[in-house]
């Protein structure tokens, strides 16, 4: 049986630096919120593939707000592009300040590409942020994925730097092989599929950027990986989060793919529960 989130979706507008109209959701508990997650989803997802986990964590009293980048999700105006590294950062500043009230304490989530995001913002947003949780980070990308992306970048030399050329390296059937990929994943009209060879190149250097916030971090993290993860490569993950020789890190693994999500939600959000109540206190 399919799970559907209950609780109810909030789809909030606003205006990033430069005019480009952002969207994003936001999921919100029946009280006064204990924090907010902010979920910065990976680079075909959108914040709609997180509905599997959002009734627990409202259910516990979190916030949870969807941080979707331009040009992914229903964020529809130039697909799968950003004109620079500094406006993808500046529009998840965006959307944090829009919908997250001064003083609130922060837990940043990055899901595979998220994460990256998620840790090029840890320094910009400082005390604001309390903890980090890293969900199959995709700064530790399988050779599969690597050679994946060499391929389908080599494959778009030619075009031009604003045209969604570049195919999005991970397949759809590393997320779930479960009843999610057909029923969810597949006929989803929103996953982002093309990128351009200019938005291409600012995932390099942004990956560059969370390497060297890894390296300083000091944030309590969460580390979850999935077990049959073919886009994650779990043993590079381990040793490079061990250069995190500043924070304290909690490591789980979960059963299932990429999307794990989709494969073992409650052991996901039983671990992002346990993790979170450990650091603000339950």
């Amino acid at each position: 049986m399919l799970l559907a989130a209950r609780t109810p979706e909030e789809l909030v507008r606003v205006a990033a630096t430069d005019g480009y109209s952002l969207t994003y959701r936001a999921w919100r508990p029946a009280a006064e919120p204990r924090a907010t997650i902010i979920l910065f989803n990976g680079i075909m997802s959108h914040s709609g593939w997180f509905f599997p986990l959002i009734d627990a964590l409202t259910d516990a009293g979190y916030a949870v707000i969807g941080a979707d980048r331009r040009g992914s999700g229903l964020n529809e105006e130039a697909r799968g592009d950003a004109p620079s590294g500094k406006a993808i950062l500046d529009d998840a500043l965006t959307i944090i300040d829009h919908s997250v009230p001064d003083g609130h304490p922060i837990v940043l989530a990055g899901w595979c590409w998220g994460s990256i995001l998620a840790l090029n913002l840890v320094r910009p947003l400082g005390e604001r942020v309390q903890a980090l949780v890293l969900l199959t980070p995709g700064l530790f990308p399988t050779a599969r994925v690597v050679q994946a992306a060499q391929q389908t970048q080599a494959a778009a030399a030619d075009a031009a730097e604003d045209e969604p050329a570049v195919e999005t390296p991970i397949a759809e059937t590393m997320f779930t092989t479960g009843p999610y990929l057909d029923a969810f994943v597949r006929p989803d009209p929103y996953k982002l599929l093309k990128l351009t060879p200019r938005f291409f190149a600012h995932t390099k250097k942004l990956g560059m950027g969370a390497t060297m916030a890894l390296r300083k971090l000091s944030l309590p993290t969460l580390l979850l990986l999935a077990d049959d993860d073919e886009a994650t490569d779990n043993a590079l993950a381990e040793a490079g989060m061990a250069k995190a020789s500043r924070a304290s890190i909690t490591r789980r693994r979960a059963p299932g793919a990429h999307g794990m999500q989709f494969d073992a939600p409650d052991v996901v959000t039983d671990a992002m529960l346990s993790f979170m109540d450990s650091v603000l206190g339950s």
